[in-house]
């Protein structure tokens, strides 16, 4: 065979494989070589993005982050101790929800993991905590805390410069603590907490302003232990004279707090004696 019948072959057979191919063999290594564009990512708004972004859910499935709660302007949040927000009929006045009985004798632990505070400020949110004021003349009075929630309030009126010392009797003194609050449920000024030590219970006001005021004593029984055959006993010590100071322009119904006296509480001193009477 000659050299041109040879290279006519070569020739040949090149041409049919391009034919079949579509493509010369350097043209195909090119076109692999080349990358191809690719066809733009669709893009979302911000807010599309944080739409489709899940969020954590916190307690009892509310979502935690970005919500409120209306004009407040509070996140949502579960009720401490938990239990449901109901109020006495035609009134604004909450009943104090539950707490679970506490059966070991309480020690500091306890007490901080029991934040009634932080109870009172949410329900105070929902209506009216019901409080029981103290007259004037009233020196003691012997109650036992509502049940299931375990505690109950009692309002006094403290004049300007006066001072003020309320203690708790019972004889399971250790299970109870005394909490001194004023009308929007914190610690002011010239309140002192009551110590956790078992005796004795007692918490001190001293009023710094130049007005009277109300504040608002709260027994915390957690355990149950006060009833109507095991009451306990407030006692209250002024350093004025109740007969000679006007305190009756002192409103106990102000701030988070409504009047709803204790059915149960017997009061004792020079100016008032017997029950309360609710509704009042």
């Amino acid at each position: 065979m000659t050299s041109a019948s040879l290279q006519f072959r070569t020739f040949a057979a090149l041409a049919l494989t391009s034919l079949l191919c579509g493509a010369s063999p350097q043209q195909d290594r090119e076109r692999r070589a080349t990358p191809q564009p690719r066809a733009p990512m669709p893009t979302r708004s911000m807010d599309e993005q944080r739409s489709a972004t899940p969020m954590p859910m916190g307690p009892r499935g509310n979502r935690l982050g970005g919500g409120d709660d209306g004009a407040m302007g509070r996140r949502a949040t579960p009720m401490p101790g938990g239990g449901r927000v109901t109020t006495y009929t035609g009134t604004r006045i909450i009943v104090p929800p539950a707490w679970e009985r506490c059966r070991i004798q309480p020690d500091l632990h306890y007490w901080q993991g029991r934040d009634l505070m932080a109870q009172i400020q949410w329900l105070s949110r929902k209506g009216y905590l019901p409080v029981t004021p103290v007259g004037v003349g009233v020196s003691a009075l012997a109650d036992y805390t509502q049940r299931p929630a375990g505690w109950r309030a009692y309002g006094v009126a403290v004049p300007a410069g006066g001072r003020i010392q309320v203690e708790v009797h019972h004889p399971k003194l250790a299970w109870f603590r005394l909490m001194l609050v004023n009308k929007w449920g914190d610690v002011g000024p010239g309140m002192m907490r009551a110590a956790f030590a078992p005796q004795p219970v007692m918490v001190t006001y001293a009023n710094p302003g130049k007005e009277a005021t109300a504040v608002y004593i709260i027994v915390d029984d957690p355990a149950w232990w006060s009833d109507k055959d095991a009451p306990y006993t407030l006692t209250f010590r002024r350093d004025w004279d109740p007969l000679k100071v006007d305190l009756s322009h002192v409103a106990m119904v102000s701030g988070l707090w409504g009047a709803s006296p204790s059915v149960s509480a017997q009061f004792s001193g020079p100016s008032l004696t017997g029950p309360a009477v609710f509704p009042n």
